[in-house]
């Protein structure tokens, strides 16, 4: 981004915005207009006349130099992983030279698999893609995935076109159900993901796996094509993921408009009020506006309260049918709606249109996923408008106080653990159904979980090769999802109708008997959980309670694999057991927040996993007692964690931690077998160390509050927290000067959460 800092521009909507009392206009920042670098004429490009001709008929004389240097690494056999910004032209990129192939023998089955993260990605993008290839005689591109009609599906096998679109999900499925499907890529020359940015933590190690299967089945040796606008660490993901070195195409952002990128604090109102007081104003301007949330229940309140208003704002959300969907994406695209409210459904790359204004309910996960939302705004050369709402969180209070750290942060690394011993259970199980394999086609890691499954009972040898037995294969089928990992909980209504899964140990967090749960815009009450099946009540949908989980939790057996120092403090990354006990809830109002009850549960529930971590050895402070210690290294916990987030693109529930008075506090990947994410966290620790001081530091209460160290995620409600001891250890740790009352204790006492 190109960005500079402004007091407050000149402009009708922000004049209009600022002049409202009952919100404050903290900073605006506009991103200049930026220029993609052109390439060399089409006529001097390396691809075959047909296609120089549909190029030049359709008005386009120069590609852009990234794509000029795509279409070069692709032609020349290297994998490819290509950055670029949104609506810059990635896809043309790498179609371009796939189609340039397919030229030469456009019958000879599928040459190219298109995998994308959603079914609905994929549909979207595939009249854009038809479009493109329609340049060829016989080229045509179809869709394969769970909603294929039986009989489409015959005629696709029986007559394979040479551009296939798929998913990650329907790829999983099909390798280890269906043969036609093997069959279709024995000829396969090109495997493009497009969107990689998506392929993170738990959801990309399993497809890192899902495409080692893949090539199982491919006869020769495909090129890979990765596109993102938002990886930061694009050579060591793709060697990661692709399991071989990729050669990256990396160009800046082209943008032909001004976007303003405003940031907002309510001073007299919510933030769904506020969003939707925004709204009102930028349709007063005639301009479109999309508001993403992270959740069903904020974007069904915040239509709510548009009603209220007399506003008609519509909902994009999964859980709605895909023709309610599909309707306010064509609503948007031909300008009938005017208004949106949309959980992440919208942040991909499907096409809406031409949209003026973009407002988000509070900061997103990650910035990179900041870059893909507010990128669906001001693509047509229009000028743009990006509203973040502020709250009383620590991430709003240090942006708020720090906003070039927000602005000219790089993109955050993706992370993958492909020593994940859930995730690669799953896919070995999967492999040896797929195709019985022997040992010398595994590493040292998957050798050991191999030996496992076979003492397990899930595989057998026959003739040195690895097959997939019935449990096996009963295992895989409660086990079929990519997006999560460990023991799959279903959730029953009170009629017996199964409504959603959800994983160990969140299940138990979420699910406890009492547990308020949405799902799918509905309110549930839990009146039943075990390890294997909850059991909810729907309530009426104006139910405004909501409950947290009073729980704790036990790293034990930790055994580190890496050390380091950070300003002093000694530092472990390694395995370790988690024990979580739930043994209680808050129900809290939902609007206010304010706690109206505190309830134990009859029996605690327990759940046991494996994963990996940071184990952090601070001195404590001798004139303190064991709860005033406590209080310090709690609240240092939390703000470590929350400063993580922001520095390695961690969602809220990604990382959990554990702290204990003396000085000892665990951070660990909150996915059985671990996802990666704290291990970015270990490397980029100094800076975590830094923003944790700051988000202390900055804060005016007395002695802690929402703004600096308190979580909607902590095991005991916030309790047990001291902002100032907190501040006065890290001061200590960060200038060095250990003084003569700090020690260092070996572990015991009881952990906080």
């Amino acid at each position: 981004m190109r960005i500079t800092r402004l007091e407050k521009p000149k402009d009708p909507l922000i004049d209009e915005i600022s002049s409202d009392k009952g919100r404050e206009l903290v900073h605006v920042f506009v991103e200049e207009p930026s220029v993609l670098e052109y390439g060399s004429t089409v006529e001097s490009i390396k691809l075959k006349d047909e296609i120089k001709k549909i190029l030049v008929k359709r008005g386009i004389k120069r590609l852009y130099k990234f794509q000029e240097e795509a279409i070069n690494s692709i032609k020349a056999g290297r994998d490819t992983l290509i950055i670029a910004g949104t609506g810059t032209g990635k896809t043309e990129a790498f179609l371009l030279p796939i189609l340039d192939r397919i030229i030469e023998d456009p019958f000879g089955g599928v040459k190219a698999l298109l995998i994308y993260p959603t079914k609905a990605l994929a549909r979207d993008q595939l009249s854009r893609i038809n479009s493109l290839a329609s340049v060829v005689f016989g080229a045509r591109a179809l869709v394969f995935d769970g909603d294929t009609p039986e009989k489409d599906r015959k005629r696709l096998f029986k007559f394979p076109p040479p551009i296939l679109l798929t998913n990650p999900d329907m790829i999983h499925v099909s390798l280890i159900h269906s043969a036609e499907f093997k069959k279709l890529l024995k000829n396969v020359e090109y495997i493009v993901l497009d969107d990689m940015h998506v392929y993170n933590g738990v959801f990309g190690t399993h497809v890192s796996y899902v495409l080692r299967r893949l090539l199982r089945h491919i006869e020769g040796k495909p090129i890979f094509i990765g596109t993102s606008a938002t990886i930061g660490n694009p050579e060591d993901f793709s060697k990661i993921f692709f399991r071989r070195k990729a050669n990256i195409i990396k160009t800046e952002d082209g943008r032909r408009n001004i976007r303003y990128h405003v940031f907002i604090r309510p001073s007299m109102r919510s933030r769904i009020v506020e969003a939707v007081l925004l709204v009102r104003e930028c349709l007063k301007h005639d301009m479109s506006t999309i508001v993403f949330a992270d959740s069903h229940k904020l974007v069904e309140l915040i239509r709510r309260m548009g009603l209220r208003y007399g506003i008609d704002i519509k909902v994009h959300r999964a859980g709605l049918l895909p023709e309610e969907r599909k309707s306010i994406e064509r609503g948007l695209k031909s300008g009938k709606i005017k208004a949106v409210a949309a959980t992440p459904t919208l942040e991909l790359g499907i096409d809406i249109g031409y949209l003026d204004c973009t407002i988000l309910l509070h900061f997103p996960p990650t910035f990179s996923k900041y870059v893909q939302r507010t990128g669906r705004c001001g693509r047509r050369g229009q000028k743009a408008y990006i509203f973040t709402i502020l709250g009383d969180d620590p991430i709003s209070q240090y942006y708020e106080y720090y906003p070039e750290d927000f602005f000219y942060q790089e993109y955050e690394p993706i992370a993958i653990d492909p020593t994940n011993d859930e995730i690669a259970k799953v896919h070995l199980i999967a492999m040896a159904r797929d195709l019985p394999f022997k040992l010398d086609e595994l590493n040292d890691f998957e050798r050991k979980v191999v030996s496992r499954l076979v003492e397990e009972g899930y595989l057998r040898i026959w003739r040195k090769y690895y097959r997939c037995t019935r449990s096996g294969l009963k295992f895989l089928r409660r086990r079929m999802s990519l997006r999560g990992v460990g023991e799959v909980v279903k959730i029953y209504d009170a009629r017996g109708r199964i409504i959603g899964t959800r994983e160990m140990p969140m299940a138990m967090k979420e699910l406890f008997p009492g547990a308020i749960y949405l799902h799918g815009g509905e309110i549930y009450l839990s009146i039943e959980f075990s390890e294997s099946r909850a059991i909810v009540r729907r309530l009426p949908r104006s139910y405004d309670l909501y409950t947290i989980p009073l729980y704790y939790s036990e790293p034990r057996d930790f055994k580190p694999l890496s050390s380091n120092t950070v300003y002093g403090i000694r530092v472990e990354y390694g395995e370790l057991n988690i024990r979580d006990v739930v043994y209680g809830f808050v129900v809290k109002d939902f609007k206010s927040g304010v706690s109206v009850r505190e309830a134990s549960l009859e029996k605690d529930l327990e759940y046991k996993f494996k994963t990996k971590g940071i184990f952090l050895h601070f001195p404590v402070n001798f004139e303190w007692n064991l709860i005033e210690n406590g209080e310090a290294f709690h609240a240092i916990e939390h703000t470590l964690i929350t400063a993580g987030e922001t520095l390695v693109g961690a969602s809220p529930t990604d990382m959990g931690g554990v702290s204990y008075p003396t000085g000892h506090i665990f951070i660990y990947d909150a996915f059985p077998g671990g996802s990666g994410i704290t291990k970015l966290l270990y490397y980029r620790l100094e800076k975590a160390f830094k923003r944790a001081y700051r988000i202390m530091k900055k804060c005016k209460c007395l002695d802690g509050c929402p703004k600096c160290v308190y979580s909607p995620y902590c095991g005991n409600n916030n309790k047990f927290l001291s902002r100032r001891r907190a501040l006065q250890i890290m001061e200590t740790v960060l200038t060095g000067r250990l003084k003569e009352e700090y020690g260092y204790q070996k572990i015991e006492g009881k952990p906080i959460v």
